[in-house]
């Protein structure tokens, strides 16, 4: 499964953006396969989808490193959103302050405690306003 995950991931990461609906990704076809797909709070209106048991890990501390991908929805049953692109996310005792070289404008990874609680980092593939 984690072999599965890890393709599906690398084949997205070569789709130019808005090209995921033709490949067939969308919330929809993510949580059938098991993926958590959420609405964060009102100041972010893109949904998110994170691999099966990742999101849980996540808000209990204990997942290293994610990859989520987001999507241009406000619908998490969505079938034709358009893919933003991918956000990784760093737990906060391994981030070392690398640069995130596909986040305009910053360039840089983002500190998720202040607006979730979580205390991680985050590098988005998409001109991101976090």
């Amino acid at each position: 499964m984690r072999r599965l995950m890890i393709a599906v991931l690398a084949a997205l990461a070569l789709l130019p953006v808005g090209q995921a609906t033709a490949a067939g990704i969308s919330p929809a076809q993510l949580s059938r396969a098991g993926w958590d797909c959420i609405l964060p709070p009102p100041f972010n209106p893109n949904v998110h989808c994170a691999p099966p048991g990742a999101l849980a890990k996540v808000i209990a501390g204990e997942a290293e490193v994610v990859t989520m991908l987001a999507f241009a929805t406000t619908d998490t049953t969505a079938t034709d959103a358009e893919l933003l692109g991918t956000e990784r996310m760093i737990r906060a005792d391994l981030f070392r302050g690398q640069p995130c070289p596909t986040d305009p404008p910053s360039y840089e990874y983002s500190w998720l405690f202040p607006r979730f609680g979580w205390d991680y980092y985050i590098c988005h593939t998409f001109d991101s306003p976090w």
